[in-house]
């Protein structure tokens, strides 16, 4: 018994060690697949997160989704006289949001914050954007935390590689992340501009809308840190195409959830499915245009609300 004792405490001392060895050289190879080692991708969040140090003491800061930083194109606002950057992220749940906000909040330094929600965003568990913002993002001990606390082997094997890739290998610092792929291209302050249309017309099941109970308190987080910082902050839901809308039986129910957090916007166009929209939840150019036109009136009420700039900013 002392043997078998001794043998499985060895084993697992070994196991401890070549797991994360085999793990980091096979991800180099590409042959491991319950995590993710590649950086680039049509989120851009590599290329985003290197643009921060650009950008201090702005005006607006824009959260969320693919729903943020492919909607709320930070030239039309530069051209209004609203300064602006985008922390957007592909399927960035209010987990991740709290990682970049401990992160960048300090140094963007915004006036206001855009918050971007979205139904489909407050139920999902956020592997996808973990395994991004571990990638793509420098690590933290808050980067940390997210990554263990979702319990999920794809985050926690990638969190592994991530330190290997960053602290042995130093790749995050000297990779390059080319601004065009595919049809997305990347525009210095965050925004996404997405060049092709391919709109396929769905039949959605009518379905309840629900809200995963630990995003509902990750929001909570986030808002709290910016009233911590005397930031005021604005919800926004972007809206999606008819076909898709059409499906959701209690949104209402949703809005008010919403609004019970603070100031929330959730503004109906008239846009037409085919024509202003890339697919069912994501606006197209002439979508976006009319909707920044629009929403830009409600900022600029919000903006005018507030303390002039100190004279040091």
């Amino acid at each position: 018994m002392k043997r078998l004792l001794k043998h499985t405490i060895l084993f697992a001392l070994v196991a401890l060690v070549a797991y994360p060895v085999l793990l980091c050289l096979l991800g180099d190879l590409g042959w491991v697949r319950t995590a993710r080692t590649e950086m680039a991708n049509r989120g851009f969040l590599n290329s985003r997160i290197k643009d921060i140090r650009n950008y201090h003491n702005v005006d607006v800061l824009f959260l969320g989704s693919s729903h943020c930083y492919r909607t709320f194109d930070t030239r039309f606002y530069r051209s209004q006289g609203i300064s602006c950057f985008n922390l957007g992220s592909s399927n960035q749940t209010p987990l991740q949001t709290y990682v970049l906000l401990k992160a960048y909040l300090d140094s963007i330094n915004p006036r206001f914050v855009v918050f971007e929600v979205h139904p489909d965003i407050m139920k999902n568990d956020g592997i996808e954007c973990a395994v991004d913002l571990l990638m793509n993002t420098p690590m933290t001990c808050e980067a940390t935390k997210m990554a263990w606390h979702t319990g999920n082997m794809k985050v926690i094997n990638t969190w592994l590689y991530s330190l290997y890739n960053q602290k042995i290998c130093h790749r995050l610092e000297r990779f390059h992340e080319e601004p065009t792929m595919d049809d997305a291209e990347y525009i210095p302050g965050g925004y996404v501009e997405i060049n092709t249309k391919e709109f396929e017309r769905k039949r959605y099941s009518r379905h309840n809308l629900f809200i995963r109970p630990e995003q509902m308190e990750e929001l909570k987080q986030c808002l709290n840190l910016l009233k911590e910082h005397n930031i005021p902050y604005m919800l926004v839901e972007v809206q999606d195409a008819y076909q898709l809308r059409s499906a959701f039986k209690n949104h209402e129910w949703f809005e008010n959830k919403m609004k019970a957090l603070g100031p929330y916007r959730y503004k109906l166009l008239p846009l037409v499915d085919t024509v202003h929209f890339c697919n069912s939840n994501h606006l197209f150019k002439p979508g976006i245009e009319l909707f920044n036109q629009d929403f830009v009136v409600d900022l600029k009420a919000a903006l005018a609300a507030l303390p002039p700039k100190a004279e040091n900013q």
